[in-house]
């Protein structure tokens, strides 16, 4: 299986069959992407009215224990009888029931992490900086004066453009020259780095060369530490790597998480990358989320199940809230919090921990949950109001500009409790909430062969949150949004 939460780690989809599609009204245009140091301090901030009244229903006395059934079932029809939906669901709390809400709001990295990542990863080596230096710059001078050189990909080549294009670097490279320094700047933190926003430079450990990057973008909702081992990072993919166990990676990322002191983060999930992808073989990605009172705050992950030439590829991704709406979309970006690490036969091949937050502030401790009848009542109102389509597009519209008929099938197998970050839309003031989610499998197909061929049914299919509910009030909230 293939798990994948940023684009550059997108794997089997060449195989998936292509379909035009209107992103119509409340439609997602979705972008998929998956802390160091000690545990930061957080005092209540001021809460949104929405908040407020959701901490307060929180709070409200459990009129007696809370109980469920063991399944939830149904059947509906929608979309003039193109989508079908069906449950016979198991319902599970995994977690028990007695589930807490907090608060929490985006952060910086600040000194105490970038220290505790260096110290962990570079072992006292220094972090040179990518600034370069007089004589690198030299270098790239010399070349462009020498007979070697030639203009810029479909740049004109004829000797006029060429003699001029060469002064303009020739002036370029002079000015650069004039400022560089003599040697590689040591970094230390942000203070001494030529961006107050951004740390990235190289270092050598134990004659490895390693990658360093961290980045404060809150308001561009992009701040992220990745430390990468650079043989790794530009391997070559045609060269399977050796395996190593599941168990090896796990102890190995648990140890590294432990000397950063990071144990407010539990491992939710470990996947090893496909057979089918023998480039990517051997490679365990182990995903770390934050908690509350011990409690995972973890993104929800969706399967994906595609065949081509008879061939069974398994993919996932997890929702991250990288995603946006493509109409009326949301004005900031706030992303979960995560870690993953890639480990192989070397050890640790790469890390990366996005949008760091402060330490949760529980409010209650043990959140007073809706009824699962009203919870079950709701579900029973908004599954066919929720699902339309694929990507929330109602089926008969997508249809209609496509001019061709297809069907979806969505059967709910599963419905779990767990916590989740919400916010409103436009605030970044989070709300950490118990939720019901209601997994399901969909799966689009064409109706009959058509002028772009023929998906059958089975070809491509997914499983997933298919609906959301907040435990303590009944709204619906959205898994790859976040709010």
């Amino acid at each position: 299986m293939v798990c994948w939460d940023h684009p550059k780690n997108k794997k089997g989809c060449a195989f998936m069959k292509k379909k035009t599609m209107r992103m119509l009204s409340a439609a997602l245009a979705v972008t998929l992407l998956s802390g160091c140091g000690a545990a930061q301090t957080s005092t209540p901030a001021e809460t949104s009215v929405n908040q407020a009244m959701l901490l307060e229903k929180s709070a409200q006395p459990q009129e007696s224990a809370y109980t469920f059934p063991e399944k939830f079932t149904g059947d509906w029809t929608g979309q003039e009888g193109k989508l079908t939906i069906h449950a016979d669901a198991q319902v599970v709390a995994e977690l028990g029931t007695a589930l807490p809400t907090a608060t929490v709001e985006p952060r910086e990295f600040n000194q105490e992490d970038v220290d505790n990542l260096l110290k962990v990863f570079l072992k006292g080596e220094p972090l040179y900086s990518h600034v370069q230096t007089k004589q690198e710059l030299q270098g790239h001078l010399d070349y462009i004066n020498s007979p070697d050189w030639t203009s810029d990909p479909g740049k004109p080549s004829d000797p006029a453009s060429l003699e001029a294009r060469r002064k303009e670097l020739n002036a370029w490279y002079t000015a650069e020259i004039a400022k560089a320094p003599e040697e590689k700047p040591i970094l230390h933190g942000f203070s001494d780095s030529d961006d107050p926003k951004r740390i990235g430079g190289t270092a050598t450990v134990d004659g490895i060369k390693w990658e360093v990057s961290i980045r404060n973008d809150i308001d561009g909702g992009w701040t992220e530490a990745c430390i990468e081992r650079t043989d790794y990072k530009y391997r070559d993919y045609s060269i399977q790597l050796p395996d190593v166990s599941k168990e090896e990676s796990i102890a190995r990322g648990n140890a590294l998480m432990q000397a950063l002191e990071l144990q407010n983060f539990v491992l939710t999930d470990a996947q090893q990358w496909s057979v089918e992808l023998p480039g990517d073989n051997g490679i365990w990605r182990l995903y770390y989320a934050p908690t509350v009172n011990g409690f995972p705050i973890a993104g929800a992950r969706q399967d994906i199940t595609q065949t081509h030439d008879g061939t069974v590829y398994q993919d996932c991704q997890y929702w991250y809230y990288s995603a946006s709406e493509e109409t009326n979309p949301d004005t900031v970006s706030w992303k979960l919090e995560s870690i993953y690490l890639d480990v192989g036969r070397d050890g640790i091949l790469s890390f990366n921990w996005t949008a760091p937050s402060t330490q949760p502030v529980v409010r209650q401790a043990e959140s007073t949950l809706l009824p699962f009848e009203e919870i079950a009542a709701i579900a029973d109102t908004m599954l066919p109001e929720v699902i339309v389509g694929p990507k929330e597009t109602p089926l008969t519209q997508l249809d209609q500009y496509n001019g061709f008929d297809t069907r979806m099938d969505v059967d709910i197998t599963k419905v779990s409790l767990s916590l989740m970050r919400i916010r409103d839309k436009g605030s970044l003031q989070g709300t950490i909430v118990p939720v019901w989610d209601f997994w399901g499998t969909s799966d689009w197909y064409d109706a009959e062969p058509n002028a772009y061929g023929y998906q059958e049914k089975g070809m491509r299919y997914e499983f997933q949150p298919m609906l959301t509910l907040n435990a303590v009030d009944g709204t619906v909230v959205d898994r790859q949004l976040g709010y």
